[in-house]
C-alpha cells in the first residue's frame, strides 16, 4: 500500500484550494508594439516643451547690437519724450552711455 493513497488523484483533480494560477503572458509582438507606442507617445509630448527650451537660449551679441543700433536717441530727455524710457539693456536705443550706473536700464526715472 502507498503512503500516500490519494497523491495521484489530487494531482490529476486539484480542489478549489490546490489550483495552480495560470499566468497569461502576451506575445513578444504585442508587448514590443505597446513599448514603441508609449517611447512615441512619450517623445510626441515631450517635444514641444524640449523646443521651448532649446530656443529660449539668448540671442547672439551682434544680433542684441543691431537691435540696440535700430533707433537712436541722442538723450535722455529724447528717448523720455519719445515714451520709450527707461531703456533696457538689448532694447532698441539703449547706449552704454546712457547708463549712468551700468545696470542694463537707461533714461530710469529719478527717485
Amino acid at each position: 500500500m502507498s503512503r500516500y493513497p490519494r497523491f495521484r488523484h489530487a494531482q490529476a483533480n486539484p480542489g478549489p484550494f490546490g489550483r495552480r494560477r495560470t499566468t497569461r503572458t502576451l506575445p513578444f509582438g504585442i508587448v514590443v508594439a505597446a513599448g514603441c507606442a508609449a517611447v512615441f507617445a512619450a517623445t510626441w509630448f515631450a517635444t514641444p516643451t524640449l523646443t521651448a527650451l532649446w530656443s529660449s537660449a539668448p540671442p547672439a551679441p551682434e544680433a542684441v547690437a543691431a537691435t540696440e543700433r535700430s533707433v537712436y536717441y541722442s538723450g535722455c530727455n529724447e528717448a523720455r519724450a519719445a515714451g520709450a524710457a527707461p531703456i533696457y539693456r538689448g532694447s532698441p536705443g539703449y547706449r552704454s552711455e546712457m547708463d549712468g550706473d551700468n545696470d542694463g536700464i537707461a533714461c530710469e526715472p529719478h527717485p
